[in-house]
C-alpha cells in the first residue's frame, strides 16, 4: 500500500483510469466507450459498504487484478489524493478488519472523500462514488456479471436512487434541472431503451427524453 505523488498517478495510473472514465464527474457522462457493463448502484458512501465492496473485490480479484486505485476527487491536499491498495491488504486498510494503525488513514494519512474513485489497475473496471450515494459501476461484461451474482438487486438499485435523491418528497415530481439530465445518464449508463423503460417506469413524461 503506497501514496502517488501527482507525477507518478501521471505515469503509472492514470492511463489505467482512463480507459474505465473520461470523466471524473458522476453526474455527467463518465464512462469510456470500451466500457460494456455499466450500472448505477445505491446507497454508496465514501467507504463503499459490504456487501457491496465483497462483491467488488472478489470480482477484481477474478478478473486478475492484484489491487486497486483510490482517487480522492474533492481534497486539496495533492500529496493525498492518490494511492495503490493490494488486495492483500485491503479488507484490513480500507473496511478495517484488522488492527487500527492498518488503516489508510494511519498508515497513509488519506481518507476517502465523500467524491472519489475506485479503479483497476489494468483499466478493467472501476466505480466513482459520489457525494449524493450512489455510484457509477462499470467494467468489462465478467466483472459486472460477477458483481450481479452476490448483489441480487443490483439492477433495481438505479430505482432506489433516483426515488429517495432524486425526486421531491413534497411534490413526488423531479425538479426541471433532474429532467434536463437525468435521461442523458440513464442513456449513457443503460442504452436509450433501457434508458426509456426506466424513465417511462418513474413517470418521466416522455417529452423530456423523446428527441
Amino acid at each position: 500500500m503506497y501514496i502517488l505523488s501527482e507525477d507518478e498517478f501521471h505515469r503509472e495510473a492514470e492511463p489505467a483510469l482512463r480507459q474505465v472514465f473520461v470523466s471524473d464527474e458522476p453526474f455527467d457522462k463518465p464512462f469510456s466507450p470500451n466500457v460494456t457493463a455499466r450500472r448505477i448502484v445505491y446507497p454508496c458512501f465514501e467507504y463503499i459498504e459490504p456487501p457491496l465492496i465483497d462483491a467488488i473485490v472478489a470480482a477484481a480479484i477474478n478478473v486478475g487484478d492484484p489491487g486497486c486505485y483510490l482517487y480522492n476527487l474533492w481534497t486539496r491536499k495533492e500529496d493525498l489524493r492518490h494511492c495503490y491498495i493490494p488486495f492483500s491488504e485491503f479488507s484490513a486498510a480500507y473496511l478495517g478488519t484488522g488492527d487500527i494503525n492498518d488503516l489508510i488513514g494511519h498508515k497513509l494519512g488519506m481518507i476517502p472523500d465523500s467524491e472519489n474513485i475506485l479503479y483497476s489497475p489494468t483499466g478493467k473496471w472501476g466505480i466513482i462514488v459520489s457525494h449524493e450515494h450512489h455510484g457509477m459501476l462499470g467494467g468489462v461484461v465478467e466483472f459486472i456479471e460477477d458483481i450481479h451474482r452476490s448483489i441480487p438487486d443490483l439492477d433495481e438499485q438505479v430505482y432506489n436512487f433516483i426515488e429517495e435523491r432524486l425526486r421531491n418528497h413534497d411534490t413526488g415530481t423531479f425538479n426541471t434541472v433532474v429532467l434536463r439530465w437525468l435521461p442523458g445518464l440513464l442513456a449513457h449508463v443503460y442504452g436509450q431503451i433501457k434508458a426509456e423503460e426506466i424513465l417511462q417506469k418513474i413517470g418521466v413524461k416522455p417529452r423530456y427524453w423523446k428527441k
